[in-house]
């Protein structure tokens, strides 16, 4: 990502794929709020060290390095995201002043953060409860994402075969059994 694109995502303002935060020293505490509600919803950018008009503030720099161990950390961690979701936050100077970007994607599936689910609307993050809810959250992903459907004309020769022992030494190389 180029600073032209954060310069953008600042001046574009908080809206359903943009949320600031200020962060000074330490990761806000619902700033897995946002991750989880964006990656349920249609994915968007985080700006930390940014006010909520995207006034940058910047983050100290003492702290930077432990503020990004912690979102990686943390979004690889099943009782903060589950399921986990690595996440790889850039740092830029903006200003004079150091901020983290975080590009969050849209899911394939759905993320909860502690024991609650998110989702995103206009600027905001919101606590799914409702069965109801957490269900359009699933139909949401399903509609949109392929993984979970069977295809039944399709045979082995629709393949390119070749790539089944590349694929084979992959999944070996992750989980030898």
């Amino acid at each position: 990502m180029s600073i032209e694109r954060v310069n953008q995502i600042l001046a574009r303002g908080e809206g359903i794929r943009t949320e600031y935060k200020k962060s000074r020293i330490a990761l806000p505490d619902n700033v897995f709020e946002s991750v989880c509600a964006m990656l349920n919803r249609n994915g968007g950018d985080i700006i930390l060290g940014a006010d909520d008009d995207g006034t940058v503030l910047g983050v100290d720099t003492s702290r930077l390095e432990a503020i990004k161990t912690n979102i990686v950390t943390l979004s690889n961690n099943a009782q903060k995201l589950n399921p986990p979701y690595i996440l790889f936050p850039e740092v830029y100077t903006i200003n004079g002043e150091l901020i983290i970007h975080i590009q969050v994607p849209s899911s394939s599936q759905v993320h909860k953060t502690g024991r609650y689910f998110y989702d995103r609307s206009d600027d905001g993050d919101f606590r799914v409860n409702e069965p109801q809810q957490i269900a359009e959250l699933y139909n949401n992903k399903r509609a949109h994402y392929t993984e979970g459907i069977i295809y039944e004309k399709v045979v082995f020769d629709d393949f390119k075969a070749d790539l089944f022992p590349v694929i084979r030494n992959l999944i070996k190389s992750n989980k030898a059994n």
